[in-house]
C-alpha cells in the first residue's frame, strides 16, 4: 500500500478535523514493472533485482512519463555496477545471475537504445556473455537454467557473429559439442537447425578472411550449406508448420495481401533465421559470380553464370517474401490472429534483425523498403523497442551500421583473379548483362504510411 494524501474533512459545526492518512492499494511503477515481467515471463528465470529496468523500459512503450525513461536509466546503471561487480568475484562471475543479468543488460539496450551507440553496447554485452560461457566451463549444464542460459547465449551470439562477419568463438563450439547430451528431445529440432547457422556463419567469416579462396570453391560451398538448410527444414516438427493466408483487400499491416500464420512463435522465430541466412548465402554467391565474370581465365561458362544467378536471386526473392509475410504474426497489435508468447514485445525484439534485412538487401525494392521502414517503426511504437526507430532511420536515410558488418564483397589480386571481397554487389566492377535481375511487381499496398 502507498500513502498518497492526508486531508481535512469538514464536522458539524464547521469544525474541520484532521483525518487519518488516506491508503490504497496503488504499486509503484517499479511494482508494475516486476508484476507486468513476473505474469509474462515463465520460461526465463527469475532474479527481480536484475528485471526491474528491463521491465520499465518495456513498460515506456504505453507511453509513459519521460521521467519514467530516465528512472530506468538509472536503474540500469545501478544494475551494470552491480554485475561489474559480481565479475569481480571468482564465486559470482560462475552463478546464473550473473550470465542472466548480462542478458538481460543487453535486451535493456535494444529496447531503450535510441542510437546507434547502444546498437555497439549490445555487441559488448553479447561479447562479454560469450566470455562468461568460457568462465564457467563444463558444470554450466548441469542444471537445466544453465542449459538455457547457454542457448540463450548462444542465439544472441549467433546474430552478433553474422552482423560482424565473424567466427563463432571456439570454446563456444567445445561447449556446444558437450551440451548436446543435455538437449530435450522437444528442441532437437531447433538444435539441428542451430548448427547449420553455426557451419553458415564460421562458412561466411572464413570468406571475410581469405580462409577459402576462388569463386568456385566458395559458391560450391556456399551451395552446400544452403541445402543443409533446406534438409533441416524438409522434415519440421508438426508445431513448426504454418499456414500462408491471403487477404482480399489491401492492408497496410499485410505486405502484397499475404501473410503466415504460424503454430508456434518460435517456430517463426527460427524460420526468420533460415531465411536470413539464405539471404546472405546467395548475396555471396551473387557477388561471387560478378567476380568471376571479369577473371582473365574464364571460371564459369556465361549459361552457368546465368543460371545460379536467377537461382540465387528468386531465393533472395522468396526468403524476403516470407519473412514480410511472417510480420503480422509478430505484431499481435497489428493483426486478429494471436498465439500464446513469453513478453508481448518480445516478438518484435526477435524480428528486428530479419525484418531489417529483408529491407537492406539489395534487390529490395523502394515500396518494400518504405513497407519494411514503416513496421519498424510500428515495432517501435506499439512494443517500446527503440532500437527498431534506429533500425528505420538507418534505412531510410541509407546509412551503413558502423557496429554491423553485413556484407563483404571480394577482392582482386594483382594476377586479375579474385581471393577476398571489394565494395558491396561488385560496386566499381563492370556488370554482365545476366546480373541485372529485376524483382517482380509486386502491389504497393504496405508501402508505408
Amino acid at each position: 500500500m502507498s500513502k498518497y494524501s492526508t486531508g481535512d474533512s469538514k464536522h458539524a459545526g464547521g469544525l474541520s478535523k484532521p483525518l487519518l492518512g488516506v491508503y490504497v492499494l496503488s504499486p509503484t511503477i517499479g511494482e508494475r514493472a516486476l508484476g507486468y515481467f513476473s505474469a509474462n515471463s515463465s520460461m526465463w528465470l527469475r532474479n527481480h533485482d536484475l528485471v526491474d529496468d528491463l521491465c520499465m523500459a518495456g513498460d515506456i512503450g504505453e507511453p509513459l512519463l519521460a521521467k519514467l525513461f530516465n528512472q530506468a536509466r538509472m536503474d540500469y546503471v545501478k544494475a551494470l555496477q552491480l554485475t561489474n561487480a559480481a565479475l569481480r568475484s571468482p564465486t559470482d562471475v560462475r552463478k546464473d545471475t550473473t550470465l542472466f543479468s548480462v542478458m538481460i543488460l543487453s535486451v535493456f539496450e535494444m529496447i531503450a537504445g535510441s542510437n546507434e551507440h547502444s546498437l555497439e553496447a549490445w555487441t559488448e554485452h553479447i561479447k562479454g556473455a560469450s566470455t562468461l560461457i568460457k568462465l564457467r566451463g563444463p558444470s554450466q549444464f548441469q542444471t537445466k537454467a544453465g542449459q538455457r542460459l547457454f542457448m540463450q547465449v548462444t542465439s544472441n551470439l549467433m546474430i552478433s557473429c553474422v552482423q560482424r562477419t565473424i567466427r563463432i568463438p571456439d570454446h563456444v563450439i567445445e561447449f556446444r559439442k558437450l551440451a548436446e547430451q543435455f538437449i530435450m528431445p522437444t528442441i532437437r529440432a531447433v538444435w539441428e537447425v542451430s548448427g547449420v547457422i553455426f557451419d553458415f556463419t564460421n562458412f561466411r567469416a572464413a570468406v571475410r578472411d581469405c580462409d577459402i579462396v576462388g569463386p568456385r570453391a566458395i559458391i560450391e560451398e556456399a551451395l552446400a550449406i544452403d541445402r543443409k538448410f533446406d534438409a533441416a527444414f524438409a522434415d519440421v516438427p508438426e508445431s513448426w508448420t504454418y499456414t500462408t493466408m491471403y487477404a482480399d483487400e489491401d492492408d497496410k499491416f499485410i505486405w502484397n495481401r499475404r501473410y503466415h500464420v504460424y503454430n508456434d512463435f518460435w517456430a517463426a522465430q527460427t524460420w526468420n533465421g533460415m531465411r536470413s541466412c539464405r539471404i546472405l548465402l546467395h548475396e555471396i554467391v551473387r557477388d561471387q559470380l560478378l567476380a568471376a565474370s571479369t577473371a582473365i581465365t574464364p571460371i564459369f561458362t556465361e549459361e552457368e553464370s546465368k543460371e545460379q544467378n536467377k537461382q540465387s536471386v528468386q531465393a533472395m526473392l522468396d526468403m524476403q517474401a516470407d519473412i514480410l509475410a511472417s510480420i503480422p504474426s509478430h505484431l499481435p497489435e497489428d493483426f486478429a490472429q494471436r498465439m500464446p508468447s513469453l513478453m508481448e514485445a518480445s516478438r518484435g525484439y526477435f524480428v528486428l534483425w530479419p525484418l531489417y534485412m529483408a529491407g537492406v538487401m539489395d534487390l529490395a525494392t523502394q515500396p518494400t523498403k518504405n513497407w519494411v521502414i514503416g513496421r519498424l517503426r510500428a515495432i517501435a511504437s506499439r512494443s517500446g523497442i527503440q532500437q527498431a526507430t534506429v533500425l528505420a532511420d538507418i534505412l531510410e536515410e541509407h546509412r551503413h551500421i558502423a557496429a554491423w558488418d553485413t556484407k563483404p564483397a571480394p577482392r582482386l589480386r594483382k594476377d586479375g583473379t579474385f581471393f577476398g571481397w571489394t565494395p558491396a554487389s561488385g560496386t566499381g566492377t563492370v556488370r554482365p548483362e545476366w546480373w541485372d535481375v529485376e524483382a517482380p511487381e509486386t502491389t504497393t499496398s504496405g508501402s508505408g504510411y
